[in-house]
């Protein structure tokens, strides 16, 4: 009896160690996409002809900023 509670739980460490490694994937997955949608949006508005808003501007300076540090 012993030995298949050991092997059970032997089984959920293991299944929440996947967990955790998709947890991870996802979630460098996530930041990637993020960080690429940040670039898209800076490119656009490095890309427009006409004067930038002041809120095109704040945000352009803002993603340059993100993108530095």
């Amino acid at each position: 009896m012993e030995a298949t509670s050991s092997n059970t739980v032997e089984k959920l460490q293991g299944l929440l160690e996947i967990r955790k490694q998709d947890h991870e994937l996802k979630k460098h997955d996530f930041e990637m996409k993020d960080k690429l949608n940040k670039q898209h949006m800076l490119e656009t508005l490095l890309a427009k002809k006409e004067p930038l808003s002041e809120t095109e501007v704040a945000l352009k300076n803002k993603l340059i900023s993100e993108m530095l540090s």
